[in-house]
């Protein structure tokens, strides 16, 4: 029901995010309570809300319940693709045809599982590629990198070649030994100047594929590349590094840190974004660091979470500048993390 913000009551529940200048005020699925009711009429300049009544609450849980099957089609699809990648992409560093077409008809898959934002979202932040550091997460970098695309404006064409150039961004780490990809320890300085080839020895396996454009080549070879210089294997900056690379870079970032490592688990909730924003200062593409965290914050909203104190509650509004502090709907009351010091996020919830 749409009602006027002055015909509201305490109980009822939000049934669309409230938005001022395209920033979260208000999740749906909130509960009004006497503090967000005083909110709403007297400081935010909101006239009418949507708030669901006894039928859509009905109609809401059933569509929570869809989205949940949802998910476990995509979940499947997703490792059904994912064993294809493997094979794909061992067979493409011999180039043998079948794989070439088998790369093709994956590419086209992809595209139908990408119609599916939300539900990709959630398995990135809940389980990222989990130990899989090349095909999952290769798998993961395409999702995030096609997402990011579209938010930046991208016709078709040009999202099917960054599909293309994210899926084979680490090809090259097919060649390179298994005990430096699955070691279970930090790596040495002799493993990282391996692992550094990768971008050299994916390039010289792509570009011996002919009907694959130069710009996913491109791609390739400068996905490690930073704008002040400070990247590898050529170490160029700025305008030198191709839009591809650029954006491939801050999905490769993202899906890395929201992933379990041999060497390591995962980093806290926010570490991901806090990085993506740190980073926007010189090393990743300013503008497209911030398209991709103007989007994809509004993922967060409505989350649940558990904090340190082992108590649940949902992110209701994020803060561009503290990430790792939201505001969170807790107990029927509000509770900003900004003021109490004490208390992190430490993980989300299912």
């Amino acid at each position: 029901m749409l009602l006027k913000t002055s015909e509201l009551k305490i109980g009822m529940v939000i049934g669309q995010d409230i938005q001022d200048n395209k920033n979260i005020l208000l999740s749906k699925n909130v509960i009004v309570t006497e503090k967000i009711l005083k909110k709403l009429q007297t400081l935010y300049n909101i006239y009418e809300v949507w708030v669901y009544g006894e039928d859509t609450l009905e109609k809401a849980e059933s569509s929570k319940k869809d989205s949940e099957k949802q998910l476990k089609k995509v979940e499947f699809r997703l490792n059904k693709i994912c064993e294809d990648l493997h094979y794909v992409l061992d067979n493409t560093a011999e180039l043998q045809k079948d794989s070439l077409k088998e790369l093709r008809e994956l590419i086209s898959e992809l595209k139908n599982v990408i119609k599916e934002p939300d539900v990709l979202i959630n398995n990135l932040l809940f389980y990222g590629s989990e130990n899989d550091s090349i095909y999952r997460h290769s798998l993961n970098v395409a999702y995030i990198s096609s997402l990011l695309g579209n938010w930046i404006g991208f016709e078709n064409n040009k999202i099917k070649l960054l599909i293309y150039s994210a899926l084979l961004h680490d090809i090259g780490k097919c060649k390179i030994d298994d005990s430096i990809i699955n070691k279970s320890t930090r790596l040495n300085s002799n493993d990282l100047k391996k692992i550094r080839e990768h971008p050299v020895l994916g390039y010289n396996i792509i570009k011996k594929i002919n009907f694959l454009d130069k710009s996913v080549c491109q791609s390739v070879l400068l996905h490690h590349e930073r704008e002040d210089g400070s990247g590898y294997p050529l170490g160029i900056n700025g305008d030198k590094i191709p839009d591809f690379a650029k954006i491939i870079a801050i999905a490769d970032v993202f899906e890395a840190i929201n992933s379990n490592r041999c060497y390591r688990n995962k980093k806290h909730p926010f570490e991901a974004i806090k990085i993506i924003k740190d980073e926007s200062f010189g090393k990743l593409n300013y503008k497209y660091c911030n398209i991709f965290l103007k989007h994809i914050l509004n993922y967060y909203i409505g989350r649940k979470v558990k904090l340190n104190n082992n108590k649940t509650g949902k992110i209701v509004q994020m803060n561009i500048n503290e990430l790792d502090k939201p505001l969170i709907f807790l107990e029927n009351k509000f509770l900003d993390l900004r003021e109490d010091k004490g208390l992190i996020v430490e993980e989300f919830i299912l």
